[in-house]
């Protein structure tokens, strides 16, 4: 159960579980949300429900519908081609931090072979979960390498959204392996110092990511449908 600090504010302690709920998909996507039923829950009232509603549609998680409902956010192409150009650009630069600086880049690369190995492992017991934890540790290493708390924060709210969104598709498990070992090529590209190739394998990594999602989205009929 989620216990909030007593200095945070009331709206926290419905924030925090709240979007780690949708993130980790026991709310999916397009599930609507009630204030009622939320402030009953919390046990608080529906004032600070309404400010951790609005934290989350600030991030992309939820989102307002005609007549003021709430509900779990609904992506759309426009969404996920979106997202991944933000991941392109902070991973991009990474990259590039990284090739110019050796002694950086092997400290970074010891801990990226961690992850690798946790995917590994994740892989042999079939933990899909477990794999989608590896591979997030491994791509925001690569941002924290940036020394800018301030694109950390925004790596992981793109993040939770690509998390939300899988929710709504289809990834299969042959993806999340290829997906995985490249990651393993990406680590030694780093430590050779071959950063075009480096950049160009990143390039390959996202759009193949980009495209199967695309592909298993439902039809939609138009962007943001508020249809239930």
């Amino acid at each position: 159960m989620f216990s909030a600090n007593a200095f945070d504010p009331l709206w926290v302690s419905v924030a925090e579980p709240l979007r780690r709920r949708i993130v980790e998909g026991d709310i999916p996507p397009g599930r609507q949300l009630s204030e009622n039923q939320l402030a009953q829950e919390f046990n608080v009232s529906r004032t600070p429900v309404r400010e951790a509603l609005r934290i989350l549609i600030e991030e992309g998680l939820v989102e307002m519908l005609p007549g003021r409902k709430v509900r779990v956010a609904v992506p759309d192409p426009v969404d996920v081609r979106e997202i991944y150009e933000v991941r392109w650009l902070l991973e991009a630069e990474a990259l590039r931090r990284l090739a110019a600086d050796p002694e950086l880049s092997g400290r970074v690369c010891g801990q990226l072979d961690r992850y690798c190995l946790e995917g590994d492992d994740a892989l042999a017991k079939k933990d899909r979960r477990a794999l989608a934890a590896a591979n997030e540790r491994f791509h925001e290493t690569l941002v924290a390498s940036l020394d800018n708390r301030r694109l950390v924060a925004q790596f992981r709210n793109v993040y939770n959204l690509i998390s939300l969104y899988r929710h709504q598709t289809l990834q299969s498990g042959q993806w999340g392996a290829e997906s995985h070992r490249e990651h393993a090529q990406l680590v030694e590209l780093l430590r050779a110092r071959k950063l075009d190739e480096a950049l160009a394998l990143l390039g390959q990594h996202l759009d193949h990511a980009r495209q199967i999602m695309l592909a298993s989205m439902p039809k939609q009929t138009g962007r943001k449908d508020s249809s239930n």
